[in-house]
């Protein structure tokens, strides 16, 4: 083979020269090849033969180029479409998609632009709002939206003592908002005769939004017509009639959100009004659509119930205990 040949076969087989220039810097290798060559070979090199946090992509990419037989040319196509997306976990993704395509440099660049495209379009977030609940009766809230509207939201209360209360004030424009309390409030029976009008001694009421009220804050709240206090004994729970039907009607929704404000699996502080109405002793085992026999469970824990008590446990079931709703975990 003469030296042209070997010139040639190097060329097309990139990872050979990238493995002798290992380690080297582009000045380096200057005294071997023309400076525009060690420049790229340098910057090549230290992109798929030298160690990278993205060390997966970077094998990947490797054996794509080994596979598809990429020149030196088509790394250096690659490379200057990676240069045009930002971040470097979308630069190795478009490494990666590349490599592993057949093609001649040209081939490889129209390819490359239309990836390149893709990768650029800006990421889309949701609109929305989601609130995080904490067992202190701490709340967090995200909200996502247009980034103007944003701004506008977060400039007043960055700086603030007090967030919450800054954005409330902001939200508000200083006015009082007089909230209407829709979510039904549970009243113990024993504790009843404290709930008169907000005096006296204070009872820590639960309702079914997860949120903790004392009796005075709840007395000094307006209540919607449609929702109002009830009360649950403390032994026997809600009573109500049995019914024929699989499905809860309003009253028994209800009276089970006034017995479990919040989901009664352990640790588990979702909102009644974000539960699902779970049978205690499964429809389809004869169990009835009785108060007795309901209680809100999350859509998590209703899945994940052992419902059928005879089988093998897994994770738990809910049961009715002294009158109180708890999670029951029998080991086989």
């Amino acid at each position: 083979m003469n030296a042209l040949e070997m010139f040639g076969a190097l060329l097309k087989s990139p990872l050979e020269l990238m493995k002798l220039a290992r380690g080297l810097s582009a000045q380096e290798l200057e005294r071997v090849v023309p400076e525009k060559a060690a420049a790229s070979l340098a910057a090549l090199t230290k992109v798929y033969a030298e160690p990278v946090v993205f060390s997966r992509k970077q094998a990947d990419c490797v054996k794509g180029i080994e596979e598809n037989e990429h020149s030196l040319d088509t790394l250096e196509v690659i490379e200057s479409l990676a240069q045009r997306v930002a971040g470097h976990s979308k630069k190795w993704q478009l490494r990666q998609g590349l490599c592993r395509e057949k093609g001649t440099p040209s081939e490889i660049k129209e390819l490359g632009l239309k990836l390149v495209k893709a990768l650029r379009k800006p990421r889309t977030v949701p609109v929305g709002v989601s609130v995080r609940r904490y067992t202190d009766q701490t709340w967090s809230m995200r909200v996502n939206g247009p980034a103007a509207l944003i701004a506008e939201l977060y400039d007043p209360i960055k700086d603030a003592d007090d967030p919450a209360s800054a954005l409330h004030q902001a939200v508000t424009g200083g006015e009082a908002v007089r909230t209407v309390l829709r979510p039904v409030v549970t009243i113990p029976l024993d504790a009843a005769d404290k709930v008169i009008d907000g005096t006296g001694d204070e009872t820590v009421l639960l309702c079914s939004d997860g949120v903790e009220r004392t009796s005075t804050e709840v007395a000094k709240l307006a209540l919607d017509e449609e929702w109002g206090f009830a009360l649950i004994h403390p032994v026997e729970g809600p009573v109500d009639l049995v019914r024929s039907k699989r499905f809860a009607n309003d009253k028994q929704r209800i009276l089970a959100k006034v017995e479990n404000p919040t989901c009664p699996w352990d640790n588990c502080h979702k909102p009644a009004d974000e539960c699902e109405v779970h049978h205690i002793i499964p429809w389809q085992l004869g169990g009835h659509t009785s108060s007795r026999n309901l209680t809100t469970c999350c859509a998590y824990h209703n899945g994940v119930n052992d419902d059928d008590p005879n089988a093998p446990p897994s994770r738990g079931r809910l049961e009715r205990i002294n009158g109180r709703i708890r999670r029951v975990y029998r080991a086989p």
